[in-house]
């Protein structure tokens, strides 16, 4: 069962930026093919915007399914970055404590998705809230939340703290 579900998404201006080159080379293909004006001197140069259009398009379609869904289930906690990495399992006997806390994503971890750093393992994909999780290796792992303390209760109920 579970006990605690969000599901995150980027923010809307990196949607924009990864559709940005999809726009520009279907432009081009657009300009080259129904307008009949060239954008490189080169005969056949539409032929190289192909594969470019389909690339950018592909890259665009991947980065609208990530999403980041962390689960407080009954025998572990559950991170998953779909279309990103494998689910990060971690169960309750390996916890030590957690705590709901603001960080600075850019100046802590160098920017959002998932990132290693010293401090440890970050998952995430907007803001500047999340739980770090304490685990009994010493290790860490912070997980981003717009619902930071409604998360950090649920895992303390299951804590038992």
């Amino acid at each position: 069962m579970v006990s605690f579900r969000e599901e995150q998404r980027f923010e809307w201006f990196w949607n924009l930026v990864t559709a940005l080159p999809a726009l520009l080379v279907g432009f081009g293909l657009f300009r080259q093919i129904v307008l009949h004006k060239p954008i490189m001197d080169e005969p056949g140069s539409s032929m190289l915007l192909w594969p470019a259009f389909g690339v950018t398009v592909a890259t665009f379609i991947w980065f609208l399914g990530i999403r980041l869904v962390t689960e407080v289930r009954d025998d572990e906690l559950w991170i998953r970055f779909y279309w990103l990495r494998p689910a990060h399992v971690i169960k309750w006997n390996e916890i030590a404590k957690v705590e709901a806390i603001t960080y600075r994503p850019i100046r802590d971890f160098g920017g959002w998705g998932v990132r290693w750093a010293p401090r440890g393992i970050l998952y995430n994909t907007r803001g500047n809230r999340g739980v770090r999780v304490y685990l009994t290796t010493g290790r860490r792992v912070l997980v981003g939340s717009q619902r930071a303390d409604e998360l950090a209760q649920a895992i303390n109920a299951r804590l038992g703290a």
